[in-house]
């Protein structure tokens, strides 16, 4: 066992440890279908949800409310799982993320609904980061490039899939059968992880020390933080009263946890990964990267329902060349990372297509048709390319026994990337509407306001290819 005692050690490249690792890979794909699919079909529906429960403003916090969740609770899985094992941490997050969609599909209001939403997070929101700290258990290094295929084609499925079925499932049934389907799916993922995950725990229970005040503190800290945040999204003012105050709060609660952390034997998020320049880079380069892939998500269905007047399956078709191009690019860094050592160029080059893609979007502004897909290619292409690069890197920057910690908190980042950029994004677009309803707004307005939300979002990939040009040109030696 290894010192994370979650598994025998990463693989070292023999025809059975590479079976074996592949094996796991496949049982694991359902978890990450899971999880793609959550993130993928939701948005269409959105404006059906709101128009349905009568509830428009509060639409945000259906998607932001599972961002939020899901943010808070990935570190604390991630230590949980290396102390007492992926298979067992896994099994749990997937039991609460069924009970949060079983609830999701039953909900007749929209309080109801972002609470279950919330429920849905604490679970679907950590098995993704738990699932690749998983396979990083069982692959070495290098190797973890080729196994990224396996992933990058389940988010190509999904990504084909989910919108597809969340617009038609919305427009000619409901979108309360968007949750009914994921719920066969999380019971197929509990059977399979169950099977092919070894039961070990990392240690006893008199060994393993969790600082539960600590944890308190960054998810009261979090919430509080990315709370304020989504309120900014939905029209409440960065310099409103409210928003100061809860930023403030959240900032001293955060402080007190750092405080805490810097002491504590069993830390959550060990303060001291973010003293590793390659790790830090990594977080803040998949924060800036889901910034924009989250924020673009939520932005094009409302620009094409409001803007372009399409029905929900309409905008699902006509995603389809986004949802497409981000697996792809990831499929191909996947295939890329074995052959090059040069992973900061790769990963630049990534940030810089997104980026170039978003502002050429907001400059041009194309209506729903081939040059909005045109634009969507890149945008795609270049996101992807950049995320199991971070991964990988950050993985390798540490050692086995720190592997879910790492794992969890770029996953961390990945999470709050996508509220903030949730937030300010959608709170430029609904500056437009100045306090009414966004499907009331003046036409001229809001299709200026959603061209200065591209260009923000270009500009934030931009930054982040900047970052990424600085990372390690040769890929790190595994420790």
């Amino acid at each position: 066992m290894s010192a994370s005692g979650t598994a025998p050690g990463p693989a070292g490249g023999g025809p059975d440890s590479l079976a074996r690792a592949r094996k796991v890979v496949i049982g694991l794909m359902p978890v990450n279908f899971l999880y793609a699919i959550d993130q993928s079909m939701v948005p269409v529906a959105l404006l059906s949800i709101g128009q349905e429960l009568a509830d428009l403003p509060l639409i945000a916090w259906v998607m932001a409310g599972y961002l939020v969740a899901g943010t808070i609770a990935t570190p604390i899985y991630g230590k949980l799982s290396d102390l007492y094992g992926r298979r067992r941490m896994l099994s749990i997050a997937i039991l609460i993320a069924f009970a949060g969609t079983l609830a999701c599909s039953l909900a007749v209001s929209m309080p109801m609904l972002v609470s279950a939403r919330v429920v849905q997070g604490l679970g679907s929101g950590a098995v993704f980061a738990l699932a690749q700290a998983a396979v990083a258990d069982f692959v070495s290094g290098p190797e973890r490039g080729r196994f990224q295929a396996y992933f990058s084609g389940v988010f190509a499925t999904s990504a084909l899939v989910a919108p597809l079925l969340g617009g038609f499932l919305t427009e000619h049934l409901s979108w309360r059968a968007i949750f009914v389907l994921n719920l066969p799916i999380a019971l197929l993922s509990l059977w399979l992880v169950r099977r092919v995950l070894p039961a070990h725990a990392a240690r006893t229970a008199g060994d393993a020390r969790i600082d539960w005040l600590g944890a308190a503190l960054l998810a009261a800290g979090l919430a509080t933080v990315l709370i304020a945040l989504t309120r900014v999204g939905q029209g409440a003012g960065w310099l409103g009263t409210s928003t100061l105050v809860l930023l403030a709060i959240g900032s001293a609660l955060l402080g007190l946890w750092g405080w805490r952390e810097s002491d504590a034997p069993q830390p959550i998020v060990p303060l001291t990964l973010f003293r590793n320049r390659v790790v830090l880079s990594c977080c803040l380069i998949t924060a800036f990267n889901f910034f924009v892939l989250i924020g673009t998500t939520v932005l094009l269905p409302l620009f094409m329902q409001t803007v372009g007047a399409a029905r929900p399956d309409e905008v699902a078709v006509r995603l389809i060349a986004l949802t497409l191009a981000v697996p792809a690019g990831a499929f191909t860094a996947g295939r890329i990372m074995m052959r090059t050592r040069h992973l900061g160029r790769l990963t630049a080059l990534g940030c810089a297509l997104s980026g170039l893609a978003l502002i050429a979007l907001a400059w041009a502004m194309p209506k729903a048709g081939m040059g909005l897909a045109a634009l969507m290619i890149p945008l795609g292409v270049g996101l992807g390319l950049t995320l199991p690069v971070v991964m990988v890197v950050a993985q390798m920057e540490v050692g086995p026994a720190m592997t879910g910690v790492v794992t969890a908190t770029v996953s961390f980042f990945r999470s709050l990337g996508g509220v903030v950029g949730i937030a300010v994004l959608t709170s430029i677009v609904l500056a437009a509407a100045k306090g009414g309803a966004i499907t009331a707004a003046d036409p001229t307005a809001l299709r200026e306001a959603f061209s200065l939300a591209f260009v923000m979002a270009g500009c934030v990939s931009l930054l982040g290819a900047a970052l990424a040009i600085k990372l390690p040109s040769l890929m790190p030696k595994t420790r």
